[in-house]
Formats: C-alpha cells, sequence, structure tokens
C-alpha cells in the first residue's frame, strides 16, 4: 500500500512538472525585427508581439540579455502595460487574459550617429518559467 502510494505521489509529480514545460505564449510573426534607417532619422517604432495560447491568463516576465546600441543613441522601449526610457534590465507584462496578444517594442533616436546595435529580451511565463524565447531588435543606421 505503501508503495503503491508513494509510486503515484512520484507519477503525479513527475507529470506535473511536464505539464508546466507546455508552452502559454507563442511569438506572433518573427522573433527578430531587423531595422535599418538613414542618419538623422529615427526609428519610432519596431513591435514584436506575442499571444496567449493558453485556456488561463497568464504573467509574462522579460529580461534584457544583451544591448549593443551605441551609447550615443537615446533609446526607449514599452511592454504591454508599459513604457520606459532607456532600455531596462526587465520588468513584467500585464495580465495577457487567453487569446489576447501582448508586446514588446523599441524605439530609436540615433542622434547622427550611424552604426549597428542589437538588443535581445528572454522573455517567458512567471509560472512557467522552463519555457522561453529570445525576441530580437537588430538595428543599423546609415
Amino acid at each position: 500500500m505503501k508503495k503503491s502510494f508513494l509510486y503515484l505521489i512520484v507519477l503525479f509529480s513527475f507529470s506535473c512538472s511536464f505539464a508546466q514545460k507546455k508552452p502559454t505564449f507563442s511569438v506572433v510573426g518573427n522573433a527578430t525585427n531587423k531595422e535599418s534607417l538613414l542618419k538623422g532619422k529615427r526609428l519610432d517604432l519596431s513591435k514584436i508581439k506575442v499571444e496567449n495560447i493558453s485556456d488561463k491568463p497568464i504573467y509574462l516576465v522579460w529580461e534584457t540579455v544583451s544591448n549593443t546600441f551605441p551609447k550615443e543613441w537615446d533609446c526607449s522601449m514599452c511592454q504591454h502595460g508599459a513604457c520606459q526610457i532607456g532600455i531596462p534590465k526587465g520588468s513584467a507584462f500585464s495580465k495577457l487574459n487567453a487569446d489576447q496578444q501582448g508586446f514588446i517594442a523599441i524605439h530609436v533616436i540615433p542622434a547622427n550617429k550611424i552604426g549597428t546595435g542589437t538588443v535581445k529580451f528572454k522573455i517567458y511565463d512567471k509560472a512557467n518559467p522552463a519555457y522561453t524565447e529570445i525576441l530580437t531588435f537588430e538595428v543599423e543606421v546609415l
């Protein structure tokens, strides 16, 4: 009896941990945006969307993995529910209900500084951190 009960607990724990790895969101379109603009121009908006593909609300969290934008570039970013000056280390989306889309977007004012830069964000569901996506923004100023 004790062995059977222990076996059921182990089986249940395994199935729960397996179930948590199922994705609860997906990238809509491409996970990489490549933008090119002329010197003196600005990038008003580059956006990557994600969608809640689960049947319940989720809370997505993001972290900046890398940022190689030249320091002279003035940048800001927005996420579903908030905007921030600069490229912060991380934050969280507002709640995404089932079938709802959210986004991460960047804005760049290169201040006449030509060059290239890439910023990458790791995104995951707070309740399911094992499944992640990397969202990449590549910007070139000519």
